[in-house]
Protein backbone atom coordinates (compact mmCIF):
# COMPACT_ATOMS: atom_id res chain seq x y z
CA UNK A 1 0.00 0.00 0.00
CA UNK A 2 1.18 3.60 -0.69
CA UNK A 3 1.59 5.83 1.92
CA UNK A 4 0.01 9.43 1.63
CA UNK A 5 2.93 11.87 1.34
CA UNK A 6 3.96 13.56 4.64
CA UNK A 7 2.29 16.75 6.44
CA UNK A 8 3.69 19.46 8.44
CA UNK A 9 2.41 20.67 11.40
CA UNK A 10 3.31 24.32 12.11
CA UNK A 11 1.65 24.82 15.98
CA UNK A 12 1.47 28.12 16.41
CA UNK A 13 -0.06 28.44 20.32
CA UNK A 14 -2.01 26.22 22.12
CA UNK A 15 -5.50 26.23 23.17
CA UNK A 16 -6.56 26.50 26.48
CA UNK A 17 -5.17 24.00 28.85
CA UNK A 18 -8.67 22.71 30.29
CA UNK A 19 -9.51 21.92 26.74
CA UNK A 20 -6.64 20.31 25.94
CA UNK A 21 -6.63 18.17 28.57
CA UNK A 22 -10.16 16.75 27.48
CA UNK A 23 -10.04 17.20 24.13
CA UNK A 24 -6.79 17.85 22.69
CA UNK A 25 -5.03 20.71 21.43
CA UNK A 26 -4.62 22.42 17.51
CA UNK A 27 -1.98 19.37 16.34
CA UNK A 28 -4.45 16.64 17.48
CA UNK A 29 -7.18 17.37 15.89
CA UNK A 30 -6.05 17.67 12.48
CA UNK A 31 -3.88 14.90 13.09
CA UNK A 32 -6.87 12.67 13.82
CA UNK A 33 -8.57 14.20 10.59
CA UNK A 34 -6.00 13.43 8.03
CA UNK A 35 -5.47 9.61 6.82
CA UNK A 36 -2.00 8.09 8.45
CA UNK A 37 -2.50 10.20 11.49
CA UNK A 38 0.56 10.33 13.49
CA UNK A 39 2.65 8.43 11.55
CA UNK A 40 2.21 10.61 8.79
CA UNK A 41 2.65 13.84 10.43
CA UNK A 42 5.31 15.77 12.00
CA UNK A 43 4.54 19.30 14.01
CA UNK A 44 6.77 22.12 14.59
CA UNK A 45 6.05 24.32 17.31
CA UNK A 46 7.66 27.77 16.05
CA UNK A 47 5.78 29.72 19.28
CA UNK A 48 8.18 27.81 21.44
CA UNK A 49 11.05 28.57 18.90
CA UNK A 50 11.39 25.26 17.18
CA UNK A 51 13.17 25.80 13.80
CA UNK A 52 10.84 25.17 10.57
CA UNK A 53 12.60 22.33 8.44
CA UNK A 54 12.72 22.40 5.10
CA UNK A 55 9.20 22.09 3.45
CA UNK A 56 10.17 20.65 0.40
CA UNK A 57 10.47 17.32 2.97
CA UNK A 58 6.58 17.42 2.76
CA UNK A 59 3.81 17.24 0.96
CA UNK A 60 1.88 19.64 2.11
CA UNK A 61 1.70 22.51 5.56
CA UNK A 62 -0.71 23.71 7.91
CA UNK A 63 -1.11 25.93 9.79
CA UNK A 64 -2.83 26.45 13.27
CA UNK A 65 -4.57 28.15 15.20
CA UNK A 66 -3.08 29.97 18.47
CA UNK A 67 -4.54 31.84 21.62
CA UNK A 68 -2.05 34.30 20.60
CA UNK A 69 -2.95 37.55 18.37
CA UNK A 70 -1.10 39.21 15.76
CA UNK A 71 -0.98 42.33 16.91
CA UNK A 72 0.90 40.68 20.10
CA UNK A 73 3.93 41.17 17.08
CA UNK A 74 6.03 38.70 18.14
CA UNK A 75 8.96 38.56 15.55
CA UNK A 76 8.56 35.11 14.58
CA UNK A 77 4.71 36.37 13.11
CA UNK A 78 5.33 38.16 10.17
CA UNK A 79 8.49 35.53 9.60
CA UNK A 80 5.84 32.97 9.45
CA UNK A 81 3.89 34.55 6.89
CA UNK A 82 6.93 35.02 4.92
CA UNK A 83 7.44 31.46 5.36
CA UNK A 84 4.32 30.32 4.27
CA UNK A 85 4.74 32.32 0.73
CA UNK A 86 7.81 31.14 -0.11
CA UNK A 87 6.62 27.73 1.21
CA UNK A 88 3.72 28.02 -1.62
CA UNK A 89 5.81 29.75 -3.88
CA UNK A 90 8.26 26.78 -3.58
CA UNK A 91 6.01 24.42 -4.70
CA UNK A 92 4.65 23.17 -1.21
CA UNK A 93 0.87 23.21 -0.82
CA UNK A 94 0.10 25.39 2.20
CA UNK A 95 -3.30 25.28 4.54
CA UNK A 96 -3.07 28.47 6.83
CA UNK A 97 -6.05 28.16 9.25
CA UNK A 98 -7.63 31.06 11.85
CA UNK A 99 -4.18 32.70 13.69
CA UNK A 100 -2.20 31.22 10.42
CA UNK A 101 -4.89 33.10 8.07
CA UNK A 102 -4.59 36.16 10.10
CA UNK A 103 -0.93 36.25 9.53
CA UNK A 104 -0.80 35.73 6.01
CA UNK A 105 -3.32 38.63 5.90
CA UNK A 106 -1.11 40.82 7.13
CA UNK A 107 1.88 39.95 5.01
CA UNK A 108 -0.17 40.44 1.95
CA UNK A 109 -0.77 44.17 3.02
CA UNK A 110 -3.74 43.76 5.21
CA UNK A 111 -4.40 44.44 9.40
CA UNK A 112 -5.12 42.32 11.64
CA UNK A 113 -7.04 43.68 15.21
CA UNK A 114 -9.99 43.13 17.31
CA UNK A 115 -13.00 42.11 15.53
CA UNK A 116 -15.42 45.90 15.39
CA UNK A 117 -18.39 43.65 15.46
CA UNK A 118 -16.90 41.38 18.42
CA UNK A 119 -16.19 37.65 18.61
CA UNK A 120 -17.36 34.96 16.86
CA UNK A 121 -17.76 31.86 18.57
CA UNK A 122 -19.85 29.05 17.74
CA UNK A 123 -21.12 26.99 14.74
CA UNK A 124 -21.24 29.81 12.17
CA UNK A 125 -22.71 30.48 8.49
CA UNK A 126 -20.58 31.55 5.63
CA UNK A 127 -21.14 32.28 2.08
CA UNK A 128 -19.08 31.49 -0.65
CA UNK A 129 -18.19 33.91 -3.19
CA UNK A 130 -18.26 33.04 -6.87
CA UNK A 131 -14.62 32.48 -6.66
CA UNK A 132 -14.91 30.15 -3.62
CA UNK A 133 -17.68 28.17 -5.33
CA UNK A 134 -15.45 27.54 -8.55
CA UNK A 135 -12.33 27.00 -6.12
CA UNK A 136 -11.26 23.04 -5.70
CA UNK A 137 -11.07 23.69 -2.06
CA UNK A 138 -15.20 23.72 -1.84
CA UNK A 139 -16.01 21.28 -4.84
CA UNK A 140 -19.23 19.72 -3.84
CA UNK A 141 -20.03 22.87 -1.49
CA UNK A 142 -23.71 25.07 -1.64
CA UNK A 143 -23.03 28.49 -1.40
CA UNK A 144 -24.03 28.75 2.23
CA UNK A 145 -22.21 26.34 4.62
CA UNK A 146 -21.99 25.91 8.29
CA UNK A 147 -18.08 26.15 10.00
CA UNK A 148 -17.49 25.90 13.70
CA UNK A 149 -15.16 29.56 14.60
CA UNK A 150 -13.63 31.09 17.80
CA UNK A 151 -11.53 33.88 17.19
CA UNK A 152 -11.16 37.25 18.85
CA UNK A 153 -9.02 38.87 16.00
CA UNK A 154 -9.77 39.08 12.53
CA UNK A 155 -8.71 41.21 9.25
CA UNK A 156 -9.93 44.42 9.69
CA UNK A 157 -8.13 45.66 6.89
CA UNK A 158 -8.14 43.34 3.65
CA UNK A 159 -5.31 42.45 1.82
CA UNK A 160 -3.67 44.86 -0.39
CA UNK A 161 -1.87 41.79 -2.75
CA UNK A 162 -3.49 41.39 -5.55
CA UNK A 163 -2.47 37.66 -5.42
CA UNK A 164 -5.29 37.14 -2.75
CA UNK A 165 -8.35 36.31 -3.96
CA UNK A 166 -11.38 36.31 -1.86
CA UNK A 167 -13.58 32.80 -1.82
CA UNK A 168 -15.72 32.94 1.50
CA UNK A 169 -17.08 35.87 4.01
CA UNK A 170 -20.06 36.63 6.54
CA UNK A 171 -21.20 39.59 8.37
CA UNK A 172 -19.04 39.35 11.72
CA UNK A 173 -15.69 38.49 8.69
CA UNK A 174 -15.55 39.45 5.09
CA UNK A 175 -12.36 37.68 4.65
CA UNK A 176 -13.64 34.21 5.79
CA UNK A 177 -11.25 32.24 3.46
CA UNK A 178 -8.71 33.26 0.58
CA UNK A 179 -6.41 31.70 -2.16
CA UNK A 180 -2.76 32.80 -3.36
CA UNK A 181 -2.38 31.53 -6.71
CA UNK A 182 -2.32 27.88 -6.88
CA UNK A 183 -1.36 26.13 -3.69
CA UNK A 184 -1.99 28.63 -0.91
CA UNK A 185 -5.26 28.67 1.11
CA UNK A 186 -6.42 30.12 4.17
CA UNK A 187 -9.59 30.16 6.22
CA UNK A 188 -10.56 32.19 9.10
CA UNK A 189 -12.98 29.58 10.27
CA UNK A 190 -11.85 25.57 11.76
CA UNK A 191 -12.27 22.79 10.14
CA UNK A 192 -10.64 20.58 12.24
CA UNK A 193 -12.00 21.42 15.04
CA UNK A 194 -14.35 18.35 17.26
CA UNK A 195 -17.89 19.42 18.43
CA UNK A 196 -17.33 18.49 21.61
CA UNK A 197 -14.10 20.61 21.90
CA UNK A 198 -15.97 23.33 20.57
CA UNK A 199 -18.50 22.79 23.13
CA UNK A 200 -16.27 23.01 25.77
CA UNK A 201 -14.45 26.06 24.75
CA UNK A 202 -17.94 28.68 24.38
CA UNK A 203 -18.61 27.25 28.37
CA UNK A 204 -14.65 28.14 29.65
CA UNK A 205 -15.79 31.42 27.91
CA UNK A 206 -18.78 31.76 29.13
CA UNK A 207 -20.03 32.62 25.27
CA UNK A 208 -24.12 32.35 24.59
CA UNK A 209 -23.31 30.31 21.16
CA UNK A 210 -24.88 27.62 19.27
CA UNK A 211 -22.82 24.29 18.59
CA UNK A 212 -23.43 21.74 15.51
CA UNK A 213 -21.76 18.84 14.03
CA UNK A 214 -20.03 20.40 11.01
CA UNK A 215 -19.59 18.07 8.24
CA UNK A 216 -18.26 20.89 5.84
CA UNK A 217 -14.46 20.98 8.25
CA UNK A 218 -13.93 17.50 7.66
CA UNK A 219 -14.96 17.93 3.99
CA UNK A 220 -12.45 20.65 3.50
CA UNK A 221 -9.43 18.88 5.25
CA UNK A 222 -10.27 15.81 3.33
CA UNK A 223 -10.25 17.53 -0.45
CA UNK A 224 -7.24 20.14 0.54
CA UNK A 225 -5.47 16.27 0.78
CA UNK A 226 -6.50 14.27 -1.32
CA UNK A 227 -6.41 17.64 -4.12
CA UNK A 228 -3.52 19.37 -2.88
CA UNK A 229 -1.24 16.61 -1.12
CA UNK A 230 -2.35 13.52 -2.89
CA UNK A 231 -2.51 15.06 -6.29
CA UNK A 232 -0.30 18.13 -6.23
CA UNK A 233 1.25 17.39 -9.69
CA UNK A 234 -1.65 17.09 -11.46
CA UNK A 235 -2.63 20.30 -9.72
CA UNK A 236 0.73 22.17 -10.15
CA UNK A 237 0.75 21.29 -13.90
CA UNK A 238 -2.64 22.60 -14.69
CA UNK A 239 -1.63 25.98 -13.16
CA UNK A 240 -3.73 28.86 -10.80
CA UNK A 241 -7.57 28.25 -10.76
Amino acid sequence: MIQPPPVLIVKAGTTDPQTVALHGDYDDWFIARLPGGTERCTVVSIFQGEALPDPRDFGGVIVTGSRFSVRDEASWMPELGRWMLDTAEGGTPVLAVCFGHQVLGESLGGRVGPNPDGPEVGTVSVDLTAEGLADPLFTGFTDRFEAQATHWDGLVRPPTDPRATRLAGNANSAWQAFAVGPLLRAVQFHPELPEAALRHLVALRERQAEVRSCPAGPRLLETWDRVWVRQRRGLRAAGPP
